[in-house]
Protein backbone atom coordinates (compact mmCIF):
# COMPACT_ATOMS: atom_id res chain seq x y z
CA UNK A 1 0.00 0.00 0.00
CA UNK A 2 1.25 3.64 -0.91
CA UNK A 3 0.70 6.37 1.00
CA UNK A 4 -2.22 8.65 0.03
CA UNK A 5 -0.15 11.57 0.36
CA UNK A 6 2.19 10.35 -2.13
CA UNK A 7 -0.57 8.12 -4.31
CA UNK A 8 -1.06 10.49 -7.32
CA UNK A 9 -4.65 9.04 -7.61
CA UNK A 10 -5.31 11.03 -4.88
CA UNK A 11 -3.67 14.13 -5.58
CA UNK A 12 -5.78 16.97 -6.97
CA UNK A 13 -5.43 19.78 -9.50
CA UNK A 14 -3.06 21.99 -7.56
CA UNK A 15 -0.57 19.56 -6.96
CA UNK A 16 1.27 19.69 -9.88
CA UNK A 17 2.27 22.85 -10.70
CA UNK A 18 5.19 25.85 -12.21
CA UNK A 19 7.43 27.93 -10.00
CA UNK A 20 9.68 30.88 -11.41
CA UNK A 21 13.52 30.08 -11.22
CA UNK A 22 14.46 33.44 -8.96
CA UNK A 23 17.75 32.96 -11.60
CA UNK A 24 16.08 33.64 -15.33
CA UNK A 25 12.37 33.89 -14.45
CA UNK A 26 11.94 30.19 -16.36
CA UNK A 27 9.10 28.47 -15.27
CA UNK A 28 10.11 25.18 -13.45
CA UNK A 29 7.22 22.42 -12.96
CA UNK A 30 7.08 20.67 -9.46
CA UNK A 31 5.29 17.70 -8.28
CA UNK A 32 3.77 18.09 -4.71
CA UNK A 33 6.30 15.65 -3.51
CA UNK A 34 9.32 16.49 -4.73
CA UNK A 35 11.82 18.94 -2.87
CA UNK A 36 13.75 20.25 -5.33
CA UNK A 37 14.16 20.37 -9.37
CA UNK A 38 16.85 22.10 -11.59
CA UNK A 39 15.81 24.91 -13.71
CA UNK A 40 17.40 24.68 -17.46
CA UNK A 41 19.97 27.42 -16.49
CA UNK A 42 21.03 25.20 -14.19
CA UNK A 43 19.76 26.83 -10.99
CA UNK A 44 18.29 24.04 -7.96
CA UNK A 45 14.98 25.39 -6.77
CA UNK A 46 13.65 24.36 -3.51
CA UNK A 47 9.81 23.29 -3.76
CA UNK A 48 7.72 26.23 -2.25
CA UNK A 49 4.94 24.20 -1.55
CA UNK A 50 6.44 21.40 -0.05
CA UNK A 51 4.82 20.10 3.04
CA UNK A 52 5.78 17.23 4.58
CA UNK A 53 3.26 17.45 7.69
CA UNK A 54 2.68 13.97 7.63
CA UNK A 55 5.74 13.16 8.71
CA UNK A 56 5.11 14.23 12.16
CA UNK A 57 2.45 11.35 12.45
CA UNK A 58 3.11 9.01 10.14
CA UNK A 59 4.91 5.95 11.65
CA UNK A 60 6.29 5.32 7.88
CA UNK A 61 7.70 8.71 7.58
CA UNK A 62 11.03 7.86 7.60
CA UNK A 63 10.50 4.99 5.10
CA UNK A 64 8.87 7.42 2.55
CA UNK A 65 10.79 10.56 3.31
CA UNK A 66 13.94 9.36 4.24
CA UNK A 67 15.09 11.05 7.55
CA UNK A 68 13.29 12.83 9.61
CA UNK A 69 14.23 16.14 11.55
CA UNK A 70 14.88 15.21 14.97
CA UNK A 71 12.67 17.50 16.56
CA UNK A 72 9.62 16.17 14.65
CA UNK A 73 10.66 12.70 16.10
CA UNK A 74 9.69 14.47 19.26
CA UNK A 75 6.69 15.06 18.44
CA UNK A 76 5.57 11.99 17.41
CA UNK A 77 6.68 10.41 20.54
CA UNK A 78 4.98 13.38 23.03
CA UNK A 79 1.97 13.11 20.77
CA UNK A 80 1.70 9.37 21.27
CA UNK A 81 2.43 9.19 25.20
CA UNK A 82 -0.62 11.91 25.06
CA UNK A 83 -2.58 9.13 22.99
CA UNK A 84 -1.76 7.04 25.65
CA UNK A 85 -3.42 8.99 28.25
CA UNK A 86 -6.27 10.09 27.24
CA UNK A 87 -7.34 7.15 24.76
CA UNK A 88 -7.83 7.40 20.77
CA UNK A 89 -8.73 10.46 19.95
CA UNK A 90 -10.19 11.43 23.22
CA UNK A 91 -12.84 8.32 23.04
CA UNK A 92 -11.98 6.97 26.70
CA UNK A 93 -12.70 10.66 27.84
CA UNK A 94 -15.98 10.50 26.14
CA UNK A 95 -17.37 7.72 27.67
CA UNK A 96 -17.51 5.66 24.39
CA UNK A 97 -16.99 2.36 23.54
CA UNK A 98 -14.39 0.95 20.31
Amino acid sequence: MRCPGQDMRFWKPGDIFEAECPKCGGKVEFFKDEVRRKCRCGHEIVNPKMDLGCAEWCQYAEQCIGVVPEEVKARQRAEQGDLLKGGIGGVRQQGLRL
